[in-house]
């Protein structure tokens, strides 16, 4: 069977990470589920305990566009510099979802980091229908 880790970034200092981090509560519960609002390297050892086939993160980005989005991660060069530059921010203590996808492909030996973004206003149906996508993408993963 597949094996899908779910790992959320929830910035609860903003009204986006408010609702991430709702979700997150109402998964936290199941095994393959991790908060990794850490930097890059320890999210990348956290996951890689865990053995998955396939990483779904969930986060905000001021730069993804309002409401839900997707996005896959994909290290595209593998010069050092240019990789050290992709997680630097992360090792300076920037949690966001990008450093820790960069850091999964790096770090944990991934060919591919999928990612559900959130960006908005808190509500009670922005909760709902993130949940809801959560819930259809690692449905989607499993059957890969």
């Amino acid at each position: 069977m597949t094996r899908i880790v779910i790992g959320f970034i929830p910035f609860f200092a903003t009204p986006a990470g408010r609702v991430i981090e709702e979700v997150y509560n109402k998964w936290k519960d199941k095994d393959f589920v991790l908060d990794l609002e850490t930097d890059p390297v320890y999210a990348s050892e956290l996951v890689k305990r865990l053995s998955p086939d396939r990483v779904l993160l969930v986060g905000s980005s001021r730069y993804a566009p309002e409401g839900i989005s997707e996005k896959e991660f994909i290290l595209e060069n593998k010069d050092p510099w240019y990789m050290l530059e992709l997680v630097r921010p992360g090792l300076d203590g920037r949690f966001y979802l990008e450093d820790v996808a960069y850091g999964l492909l790096i770090f944990g030996g991934f060919d591919k980091v999928y990612a559900i973004y959130y960006n908005g206003d808190y509500s009670e149906d922005a909760v709902m229908m993130l949940e809801k996508k959560v819930e259809e993408k690692y449905q989607w993963l499993l059957r890969l």
